[in-house]
């Protein structure tokens, strides 16, 4: 084997070539498969469903399908938080919403602090809590104001000066807006409001002004009686006085005051 290895050239290339076909293939008009291929090829051809630009947005969101029938739990531990946060909201008559920017608990707790001092409660909720708590209440429309979770200082009008104060040494703690008596207000308006006197010296004021009007009013009406009496009391000290040139002069001086203050 060896010597005709030898002897002989070796081609590289194999003197026999399979086909499959014995002609061309037509790739335009191919044949049609049999049976058994053709049931094999239906079975397991791929399905494509409607292209994405004729679905709707909310077949479109990921996050949509994850929520999309979804049962809502009952949580009784947030139901309790619920009620503790509408409690709040009823017996505080300053309610203030805070924007917390990052902010470690080590410099949070001096203002927690701070503000428990003058009678002031720093609270930390979540969305789902405050609408749960303010759902059919007047406070519902603070609900635009949550994102997630969130602080909120509850207190009482008269302090909100001191709360500025406080909230001035940590920038992490941002005023967005407040309700004061009912009433939602914004940053400038709470400003505004915290600038203003107290009740107590607002009522000293108003009483003063009051005072002063009607001391005012009263001496207007008692100047030409009193001007009338001094007239009278000094043309009697005349008549009783000795008549000289000086005393007549005086006494035509006041009989004519006497006329111009009767006109």
């Amino acid at each position: 084997m060896a010597l005709t290895n030898r002897a002989l050239l070796q081609t590289s290339a194999p003197l026999l070539f399979t086909r499959r076909f014995r002609g061309k293939i037509n790739v335009q008009k191919p044949r049609k498969p049999h049976f058994g291929r053709q049931i094999l090829i239906d079975i397991s051809k791929p399905f494509f469903g409607p292209p994405k630009y004729m679905l709707p947005e909310i077949v479109k969101c990921e996050k949509a399908k994850d929520t999309f029938g979804r049962k809502e739990i009952d949580n009784p531990f947030e139901r309790i938080l619920a009620n503790e946060c509408l409690n709040w909201f009823n017996t505080s008559k300053m309610v203030i919403f805070l924007h917390v920017n990052s902010i470690s608990m080590e410099d949070q707790t001096p203002i927690f602090a701070a503000l428990k001092k003058n009678d002031m409660h720093l609270r930390t909720y979540g969305k789902k809590i405050v609408g749960m708590a303010t759902k059919g209440t007047r406070y519902e429309a603070v609900n635009q104001l949550f994102t997630s979770h969130q602080n909120i200082i509850f207190g009482q009008p008269e302090n909100a000066a001191k709360m500025f104060k406080i909230l001035k040494k940590t920038p992490q703690l941002v005023i967005m807006a407040g309700i004061i008596q009912d009433k939602l207000l914004s940053k400038n308006d709470l400003v505004e409001f915290s600038k203003l006197p107290s009740l107590d010296l607002a009522r000293s004021q108003l009483c003063s002004v009051l005072q002063s009007a009607g001391s005012c009013l009263v001496g207007q009406l008692n100047q030409n009686q009193q001007i009338l009496v001094s007239h009278l009391e000094k043309h009697i000290s005349i008549q009783n006085s000795p008549i000289t040139e000086d005393n007549k002069a005086d006494a035509k001086v006041e009989d004519k005051t006497d006329a111009n203050v009767e006109s």
